[in-house]
Parts: C-alpha cells; sequence; structure tokens
C-alpha cells in the first residue's frame, strides 16, 4: 500500500504541473473565448487576505441586506441590484471617482428606500455603513491589477479545521443493493453521455443530457444512502454531487472526462480550484466533498457502472488528495 500511495503522489505531483499549465489559459465555458488566470489556490493574497471570485466577494459583502430579507427570487434580485449599487458607491469613493460617484449615490439612495424601506437618517447610516464595508472587506490598495476575476477580501475570522470524521459512515445495511428501474435509466444516460464525450460530441448536443444527469445522481445517490442506513445525514453528502458532476461532464476539459474515467490531473483541479470557485460555504464544509465522492463511487460499483478495481484505484487517489485539500483549507482559512 505505501508503495502504492508513493506512485500515486509521483504521478500527482507531475499532473499537478500539466494541470497548473493547463489552467493557464482556461475556458469559462464552452465557446471560442479564452482567458488568462492561475488556478485559486495559487493565487498570493496579502497577509490577512484571501483570493475569492468576484461573484462569492458580491455575495459577502451582501450579507447585510440578506438579513434585512429577501422572501422570493425576485426579492433576492432586488437586493442584489441594491448590493451591486453600494458596491460601485464605495468602489468610486476607494478609488476618489468624483464623476461617478455621485450616480451611484443617487441609485443606492434610491434603491435603500424602495428595497429596504429606509429613509432619512437611518437609510444614511445604513449606506454609510456598506461603505466602510466595502472598504475594511475590499481595500482598494490590496486589490490584484486589473483586469481580473478575483478579490483579496479580508479574513475576520481564522478557523481551526480539523481532518473529517469518518467514525460518521456507518451503514446499517451492508449488502448490496442491486439497481432498480431508476437506476437503470440513469446508468443508461450515463453511458450515452460516455459516448458523446469519447466522441468529442460538441457540446451543445449533450447539454441538456449532462444537466438532468446531475440531477439524478444525486436523487438516487441520497436515495441509496438512505436504502443503506446511511447513519449520518444523507443530504450533507448527496448534495456535493451537484458540483462534481458538473465539473465532469460540463466542464471544458483538454482530454476525455467521463466519471468512470478522471486523468489525476483533473481531480486535483477539482479541489484546488474549481470547488473554491465555485462553492460558497463555511470553511468546514469542504470536508464533506472528499467522503461524499468516495460514497458516490462506491454507490457507481453497487449499480454496476464501475468496477471494483477502478472503483478502489479512484478512492485510493481520493484518500490521498484529501490530506492535500486539508492543507489547503487549514492554510487558507487560518
Amino acid at each position: 500500500m505505501k508503495k502504492n500511495k508513493t506512485q500515486i503522489l509521483k504521478r500527482q505531483a507531475k499532473s499537478k504541473e500539466a494541470a497548473k499549465k493547463k489552467r493557464q489559459i482556461r475556458l469559462v465555458k464552452p465557446s471560442s473565448r479564452f482567458i488568462e488566470r492561475p488556478p485559486l489556490v495559487e493565487m498570493d493574497a496579502p497577509k490577512g487576505f484571501i483570493a475569492i471570485p468576484f461573484s462569492q466577494a458580491m455575495m459577502e459583502y451582501a450579507k447585510p441586506l440578506m438579513e434585512k430579507g429577501a422572501d422570493d427570487m425576485d426579492g433576492m434580485n432586488k437586493v442584489m441590484e441594491l448590493a451591486s449599487s453600494l458596491w460601485n458607491l464605495a468602489s468610486s469613493k476607494q478609488k476618489n471617482d468624483h464623476e461617478q460617484y455621485p450616480r451611484w449615490l443617487e441609485m443606492a439612495t434610491k434603491g435603500a428606500k424602495k428595497i429596504l424601506n429606509l429613509d432619512g437618517e437611518e437609510r444614511d447610516r445604513f449606506i454609510d455603513e456598506m461603505i466602510e464595508r466595502h472598504i475594511h472587506l475590499f481595500p482598494e490598495e490590496m486589490q490584484p491589477p486589473p483586469p481580473s476575476m478575483f478579490m483579496y477580501m479580508r479574513k475576520d475570522v481564522s478557523y481551526l479545521i480539523r481532518p473529517f470524521d469518518y467514525g460518521r459512515i456507518k451503514f446499517k445495511v451492508n449488502e448490496i443493493i442491486p439497481p432498480d428501474e431508476e437506476d437503470m435509466r440513469m446508468l443508461s444516460n450515463i453511458e450515452v453521455l460516455d459516448n458523446y464525450i469519447r466522441r468529442e460530441s460538441n457540446y451543445d448536443s449533450y447539454e441538456e443530457l449532462a444537466m438532468s444527469i446531475e440531477d439524478e445522481c444525486q436523487h438516487l445517490f441520497k436515495k441509496w444512502l438512505i436504502a443503506k442506513g446511511f447513519a449520518d445525514n444523507p443530504a450533507e453528502y448527496s448534495h456535493c454531487l451537484d458540483t462534481y458532476v458538473t465539473f465532469i461532464y460540463r466542464y471544458l476539459h483538454d482530454d476525455p472526462v467521463s466519471l468512470k474515467s478522471v486523468p489525476d490531473q483533473y481531480l486535483i483541479e477539482f479541489f484546488e480550484d474549481f470547488l473554491l470557485r465555485k462553492v460558497m460555504c463555511k470553511p468546514f464544509e469542504y470536508l464533506y466533498w472528499p467522503p461524499a465522492l468516495k460514497l458516490f463511487y462506491r454507490f457507481l460499483n453497487e449499480k454496476g457502472y464501475m468496477s471494483v478495481n477502478d472503483t478502489a484505484a479512484i478512492v485510493e487517489k481520493l484518500d490521498i488528495i484529501e490530506l492535500h485539500f486539508l492543507e489547503i483549507l487549514q492554510k487558507r482559512y487560518h
């Protein structure tokens, strides 16, 4: 086993270098437009700051508005519209942009009245607080030079992140649960999708199928956990699949990738870059992804998609990547 782990570590070191080179030019989505960016974990934020995508920066900034209430999607959109006005207002102040500042102040003032029903001194105090929040979290002098899709956000809290407690992974039912009709339909759809990938078909031809498989995998994996008498909360694990299956089938790779065949560099890329960019959660919640994926591959093995040997091989890779991912989280959120 020690020899196998050493060999895997060597392969992953080489794969990491390959992935690093490939991520220097990465498509955001299937199109003809390329952008340059380093992987997230290799962005050296200033001490006391953390590199995050702009979308996550905006969500973090908007938290005080979220707390004031948004009951539905329409309400959420209006809140985010106000947050955008406040962001631009604060940004124009930090940049001493005297031309744009009055325009954004007017929009923020009207939005605070219309969306949050704030007026007078209360409204002005709230706007001032949101400006100060932006200056505190995203000081202009600390930001990466343009153009950049990332922000450096101040870390106000440090987290002690311990290894995942595998004592929580317990089943009441150890017998194999054979695939039922729903499982067979899911497996058939995955095989069809894998064939699209192997033939390097145009993305548009399989996008809808890929999206449906995300839902199927999540639903049937949760159903399997419940049927197996899983001791922990199945939802905490099943929700991890959406991000992973999206990465496998709906994110551009330079090589054919399927659930059955994931080259080392792409597993590394998922944990070092994709997951941290696409999912915004509490730092310790990222720890669910490695055990969730190991359980998912056990599920795929029981249902007949993966062989025993292939399953064992990918779980062994996940074991090693998990240790590296823990180090990333500990460094990132300390």
